[in-house]
């Protein structure tokens, strides 16, 4: 391949992790309001059942599509938990200061994914 096509190859990248985030977040966030509006499941066990599902979607999404590798399976996963670990303070900090639970879930959601890409682009699939 050409240094232009491994230049365009590399700056496709982040667009492809940020379509695979927006996909696996979208996912967290419907599953979770499916979860927390139509089974009336508690905040947490509703963000916990979500981020199952889009951790799968998000796994490989990634090694298919942005990374078109394997990277470390176990660093992703540890990558995942500390996001799903954030995701939990924050969730914990809006409930604390009043926001809907709802809305809460569904911020705290959104704020994480850059986290996970620093972590991801830098030692899980580099």
């Amino acid at each position: 391949m050409s240094s232009s096509g491994s230049l365009a190859k590399s700056a496709g990248k982040p667009l492809r992790f940020a379509l695979v985030g927006a996909a696996a977040t979208l996912v967290h966030m419907a599953v979770a309001t499916l979860l927390l509006g139509l089974c009336s499941w508690p905040a947490y066990p509703a963000n916990l059942g979500a981020f199952l599902v889009a951790f799968g979607v998000s796994y490989l999404g990634h090694r298919h599509i942005t990374f078109a590798r394997a990277g470390s399976p176990w660093r992703f996963l540890l990558v995942a938990l500390a996001g799903f670990g954030l995701n939990n303070l924050l969730l914990t900090g809006l409930l604390a200061w009043g926001v809907p639970p709802l809305y809460a879930l569904l911020a705290a959601t959104a704020l994480v994914p850059v986290f996970s890409y620093l972590l991801s682009s830098l030692w899980v699939f580099r």
